[in-house]
């Protein structure tokens, strides 16, 4: 079953979030959408975070800008996407310090379906990312208790784990730190194995 994306609407006119559900429909975008026209209905829905956040400018009731800051106080992982008839330069701003993904003029909604996925594509990354981080962290104790050193076999190369257990380096830092290796030859292996052959 594939994923559906969960998209909040900060917008008070229902025909305005009605062209971005279209929009997004025709772009082949599996989701859900929900809209909003308050500061309360808005904190509400973000007890529940949304995968992203459209929101216009300048509604009545509400300021994009305040619903932006907000939304990073609360969930700051979720991306928000400006939707808006106009730019002001605080919103350029905000993007350029990285506290908005996008923005989408409303007379250039052909573009909000690149702008959708790029964003939730940045954020899967970044959860990606700390996650990767988190779990370095998890093992920090071990390359602490060995002082930042690892036991190493001076010919084979492979590295005894905590639990005395020998490993070549690619298994030992895929299950230590989960990262994958490519394997290729370096210009100065090369030769070794291709004798008469150069990098190419």
């Amino acid at each position: 079953m594939k994923n559906v994306t969960r998209i909040l609407y900060l917008e008070d006119v229902p025909a305005e979030a009605a062209r971005l559900d279209y929009e997004l429909h025709r772009s082949g975008l599996i989701f859900r959408s929900c809209r909003v026209d308050s500061r309360d209905d808005f904190l509400r829905e973000l007890e529940n975070p949304p995968d992203i956040i459209l929101s216009d400018h300048g509604l009545p009731a509400f300021d994009g800008l305040e619903a932006l800051r907000v939304a990073k106080e609360k969930c700051p992982e979720v991306p928000f996407i400006f939707v808006t008839n106009s730019l002001s330069p605080q919103m350029e701003i905000e993007k350029l310090v990285g506290k908005v993904s996008d923005y989408v003029l409303k007379t250039q909604l052909d573009y909000l379906p690149m702008a959708v996925r790029r964003a939730l594509r940045d954020a899967e990354e970044n959860r990606f990312r700390k996650k990767l981080l988190g779990e370095l962290r998890e093992h920090s104790e071990f390359i602490t208790r060995k002082k930042l050193m690892l036991p190493i076999c001076s010919s084979c190369k492979k590295i005894r784990d905590d639990k005395n257990q020998w490993h070549a380096p690619e298994i030992f830092f895929r299950e230590l730190l989960k990262i994958q290796f490519t394997h290729g030859l370096c210009p100065d292996c090369i030769p070794k194995y291709f004798p008469g052959k150069e990098e190419k």
